[in-house]
């Protein structure tokens, strides 16, 4: 099946104007954890070890247990974090959270791709040109615009 087809398929959500993405990013897995989700959160090099570190300290009152890629516990782990180009679909993930600038090149393996992206300029432009990569795909994204 063609990219374009498969992307028809997808379910892809911008959530546009995260003041804090990493912030918004722990809010979003804790709720979808605590629903039986398993994810993916894929983030920049240099995001990741802010992520990991907030993903312990997030909230006093709930552990969103996560690991990541790569690590002997991942199969088990219901969220993962990742980065590179070419995160596996690996281990029956629902979703893809998107905290890096650039695309996933192989989104159309994912169920759902949720894209967060910051309330700064250089976060939507680079939210944009992803927007049109997934239109240019056959996909028609839905935008979530984030309130303060």
């Amino acid at each position: 099946m063609s990219g374009a087809a498969m992307g028809a398929m997808n379910r892809v959500e911008f959530r546009v104007g995260a003041e804090d993405p990493l912030g918004y990013a722990c809010g979003l897995l804790r709720s979808a954890v605590a629903k039986g989700a398993r994810l993916l959160v894929r983030v920049d090099s240099r995001q990741l070890d802010a992520l990991d570190a907030r993903l312990w300290t997030f909230s006093s009152l709930d552990f969103i247990a996560h690991c990541r890629a790569g690590d002997p516990t991942e199969a088990r782990s219901a969220v993962v974090l990742s980065t590179g180009d070419a995160p596996r679909a690996a281990h029956a993930r629902d979703c893809l959270i998107n905290l890096a600038e650039a695309q996933l090149p192989d989104w159309q393996d994912w169920p759902r791709v949720i894209e967060i992206v910051g309330a700064d300029a250089a976060s939507k432009a680079a939210a944009r040109q992803r927007f049109r990569a997934y239109r240019e795909a056959g996909c028609e994204p839905t935008t979530v615009e984030l309130t303060p």
